[in-house]
This record gives structure tokens, sequence and C-alpha cells, in this order.
């Protein structure tokens, strides 16, 4: 009988419990399969990890690369008419290159990218990787092990069964004579084969155990590792966010407005109540003056169609009430003695509120 073929009945008798031996007891690798078990869920652990690490990684990346691109692109200009319907674009503030990252470093980005790409390589996702493939390893050789231990208990359950066959053999002499007595010495010799066979599958299934055992032990002791592995995956994403914000330099711009404002437009700050560059998440104030308060004002003022007891009509407001209502006057609107001048956009995040109570009539 073939090894293939003993591994294969044997696993079929003891997954089935095919068998005529019933106080018949299996050999023994629990400690081995409960090893591996456990291995093999903290392995589910370790792949999600390098999974998120990964993407974490190419995350970084592109946007490290991504602010490289967009730091070198121009800003957009502001535009006066000059007469002739031509238009020159206002000159930036002087030290400003023109591009929106300004004088940034972008030898310093290329620096970053490529330096924590690497670090995160060799610190965090290799050490993870030849984790899963010593984990790989001990479990191709864990498949093994069990077929030795198959090969053991089918040359275990042959030697027990030859054994019977020589007592039956005993019992029959008195009847068999001489033929019996040849046939005792055939199947000794055929134990004494099979008992060498079996002495070194034991053999061999004692070794590959505890080579076993010793590799996934030792991979149970590394697996405290993984959190240190995941802190220096943040310690690394930290330092190289910080150096990517360091090379960006002050990120406090000048605009380019800020010296000189046209007259048309200091006109209607001042009248409207807000600044010509104010920014995208400045919303209209309710308190400020200007045609959007102004129609405002109106619609919220609109009688309620009963005045004293006494139907009044109500004239709805209609698209021609908002083109002849006057967008600016005619006269400026002078402050009152003491009070602040306005000094528009100054710097980001640091724009006056423009209050009714700032604008006072002439």
């Amino acid at each position: 009988m073939g090894a293939g073929w003993r591994r294969f009945t044997e696993k079929a008798r003891q997954k089935w419990h095919i068998t005529a031996d019933k106080g018949f007891a299996s050999s023994s690798n629990a400690r081995n399969e409960l090893m591996l078990r456990d291995a093999g869920e903290f392995a589910g652990h370790i792949k999600r990890c390098e999974k998120d690490i990964r993407i974490l990684k190419n995350a970084t990346e592109g946007l490290i690369n991504t602010t490289k691109a967009v730091m070198s692109a121009p800003l957009p200009k502001v535009y006066e008419d000059c007469g002739n319907g031509t238009a020159q674009p206002i000159a930036t503030t002087q030290g400003l290159s023109g591009a929106i990252g300004g004088d940034f470093k972008v030898d310093e980005l290329q620096r970053v990218s490529k330096e924590t790409a690497k670090k995160l390589e060799a610190e965090v996702l290799a050490p993870m990787q030849r984790w899963t493939t010593a984990y790989n390893t001990v479990q191709a050789r864990m498949n093994k092990l069990e077929g030795v231990r198959l090969e053991v208990d089918s040359r275990r359950r042959t030697v027990a069964e030859l054994g019977q066959k020589i007592d039956k053999q005993r019992a029959r002499l008195p009847q068999t004579k001489s033929k019996g007595e040849f046939d005792i010495e055939q199947t000794i010799k055929k134990v004494q084969h099979k008992e060498n066979k079996l002495a070194a599958a034991r053999q061999s299934f004692k070794e590959q155990e505890a080579l076993v055992y010793q590799q996934l032990a030792q991979l149970i002791r590394d697996a405290v590792w993984l959190k240190s592995y995941i802190a220096a995956v943040m310690r690394l994403e930290q330092e190289a966010f910080q150096s990517a914000y360091a090379s960006l330099g002050p990120s406090k711009a000048t605009l380019p407005l800020q010296q000189e404002m046209p007259a048309q437009s200091e006109q209607m700050m001042m009248t409207t109540g807000s600044t010509i560059s104010q920014p995208m998440n400045m919303a209209p104030q309710v308190g400020s003056t200007g045609l959007m308060s102004s129609v405002t004002n109106k619609i919220r003022k609109q009688p309620s169609g009963k005045e004293n007891g006494a139907k009044v009509q109500v004239a709805a407001v209609s698209n021609k009430d908002y083109i002849d209502m006057p967008s600016v006057p005619a006269n400026r609107i002078t402050r009152a003695p003491g009070s602040v001048a306005s000094t528009g956009y100054d710097r980001y995040g640091e724009q006056p509120q423009y209050a009714q109570q700032q604008v006072w009539a002439a």
C-alpha cells in the first residue's frame, strides 16, 4: 500500500469514524493545530493592516504630488480696463512669484514623498511581509506534518491487525501443525518489517512536529511587534506632513489688491458694507446695508394684507422692482468723525466684520 493511499484512507476513517477498532486513539498534534489557528487569525489582521498602510502610502504620495503641481500653477489675476477694449492685469505685490505656492520648496516636497515611501516599505511593510511569508511556510509544513501523522496512524493499524492475525494463527496450530508454524513465521517477518516502517514514520513525525512547533512559537512571539509597526506608520506620516508643511513656507500671503483699490470698488465697499475680495465662506450679514439687504428688507416688510382690520391691496415684489433699485448711490457716504477706516481684505482670516453701525450717513 502506497503512502498516499494510506493517508487518504486514514483521513476518511478518522473523519467519518469508519473503523472496527473503537478504542483506537489517533496521534495527537493538538498544540500545533491550536497555535496555527491563532496564528491564522493574526495573519488576517496583518493583511488588513498591510492593505490600509499601502492605501495610506499611495494617498500620501498622491497628495504631495498634487500639492506640488497645484503650488506650481499660477494664481488667477485681477484685470483692469485700460480703454480701447483692452485690459491688463494688476501687478502682484512685490516679492511674490505669481504662483499659488509662492516661493515654496519643490525639491523638498519631492524628497519628502520619496523618503516617506521608502521608509514605509523598509521599516513597516517589509517586516510584515516577512512575517506573512514565514506563516505561509509554516502552514505548508503543517500540511505535510498532517500527512505524516495520518501515515503513522495507518501503520499503527496495520501492525495491530498483523498482531491479531498472529494470535489467530497460534490458536489454530493444533489443526494446522507445520503449515501453521510456517504461516506464523511469515507473518512475524511481515510484522517486523511493518514495525520498522512505523518507527521511521514516528521519528519523522516527531521531528517535523517539533520543527513546526518552534516556528509557530517564534511567529507568535513576533506578533507583539505589530503595534510598533502601526506606531511607526503614524510617526512617519507625521514627519512627512510636518516636512511638507514647512516646505510650503508662510501660509498667509499678501493679496494683490491690498495696496491699491480702484475708486469705484472702494465706493462700492463703503456703500454695500462688504469687501470686493470677500472670501467665499463669508455669508452676507443680516445687519449689513446694500442691494441684497434692501431687497430682503423690502420682502420682509410687505403688508400682511390687513391693516387695522381693513383689507389692503398687497403688491408683490417683481423682477422689475429688482432692476429699478439703485445699485450705487450718486454721492459717496462719508464716515462719521472718530470712526476707523476699513482696510478691506487684509489677510486670510483677518478681514474686519462690517456692520451697519460702521457706516455713517453724511
